[in-house]
């Protein structure tokens, strides 16, 4: 499936953020640190929260509360769609992971995060999932810290996972598909067992009182969110609609548009408000969601997946 490098090659904003290598630049851009100390206390409460479109973010969010669970703590874990915030109440660690879109956090999670209640004196810690190399995944977990932060958490941890991505394909881009086959086995049992020992160190973060301090840095990633990458990548997509024929009305593209952008009684999609997370196309059971990328009919994860007959590999705690 395509890289988000790929989607952006074909407007300015593309060839700007490509033109200079993201590790170039590296300027401070201020510390998230703790307003307050942390007191040290045993972890008996995790709260371990996720926003995840084709299931990445969600498997690693699941390994680190299992990995809690190990070790003796209640844990809560959930998408952020579907958790009762009353849950949050006690906690004393909130993790919470997204997808890098566009070089960022999406910013569905930074409003959820606003809407979150007041977590003064709670240890939080973020993590975000990627798809391949320079997607400022750094930086886009230091705003979800940072986010919570601001609701009062103190800071402990950020990580970042790497995995296959999830972004549509173009049919007959042979040239991308190779690149993809060759990530398939991401995640793999050394990615499950860097999520492990990101929770093991959460925890004893979290019983030794030792709140940490993070930076986000200014590189050219950084900068081109900020000239409207989105904007730009919908100049590239035309024909983004619901084949009314092939529909089977599961609302499952309704369920992942973080903006409400789907009418599925008039089978439509308000492109106007589309975010272009391609959360409809990549979860459709019935490819009924059509989009072309420069003139391309583009195929979702999970037609690729069944197309290609493509498993994503478990970790122990998760099979079954």
């Amino acid at each position: 499936m395509q890289s988000r490098r790929t989607f952006l090659k074909g407007g300015a904003l593309g060839a700007a953020a490509l033109a200079v290598p993201a590790t170039q630049g590296c300027v401070g851009m201020g510390k998230i640190r703790a307003k307050a100390p942390l007191q040290p206390r045993p972890l008996k409460k995790a709260v371990v929260l996720w926003y995840s479109q084709t299931g990445y973010t969600q498997r690693a969010g699941q390994l680190l509360a299992k990995t809690f669970e190990k070790k003796g703590a209640i844990v809560v874990a959930a998408e952020i769609r579907e958790i009762d915030l009353e849950q949050i109440a006690e906690a004393d660690l909130i993790v919470l992971g997204s997808p890098v879109f566009y070089y960022d956090t999406p910013a569905y999670v930074k409003s959820w995060i606003k809407s979150m209640p007041d977590i003064s004196d709670v240890a939080v810690a973020s993590f975000v999932t990627f798809g391949g190399p320079e997607g400022n995944q750094h930086n886009a977990a230091c705003s979800i810290l940072d986010a919570l932060v601001q609701r009062g958490g103190i800071p402990v941890g950020i990580n970042s996972f790497v995995n296959m991505s999830a972004w549509p394909l173009g049919l007959g881009d042979e040239k991308n598909e190779s690149k993809y086959l060759q990530r398939w086995k991401l995640p793999d049992a050394d990615s499950y067992q860097r999520m492990r020992e990101y929770a093991l160190l959460l925890k004893n973060k979290v019983e030794q009182g030792q709140a940490a301090e993070f930076e986000k840095t200014l590189t050219m990633r950084e900068v081109s969110t900020l000239l409207g990458p989105i904007w730009w990548t919908k100049r590239m997509i035309k024909n983004h609609s619901i084949n009314k024929d092939k529909c089977i009305e599961c609302g499952a593209c309704v369920e992942k548009c973080p903006v409400d952008a789907i009418d599925l009684t008039r089978f439509e999609v308000d492109t106007k408000s589309c975010v272009l997370c391609f959360g409809c196309i990549n979860n459709c059971p019935a490819q009924a969601v059509h989009m072309e990328y420069s003139g391309k009919a583009l195929i979702g994860y999970l037609e690729y997946k069944q197309q290609r007959k493509l498993e994503v590999t478990l970790p122990a705690e998760l099979k079954g």
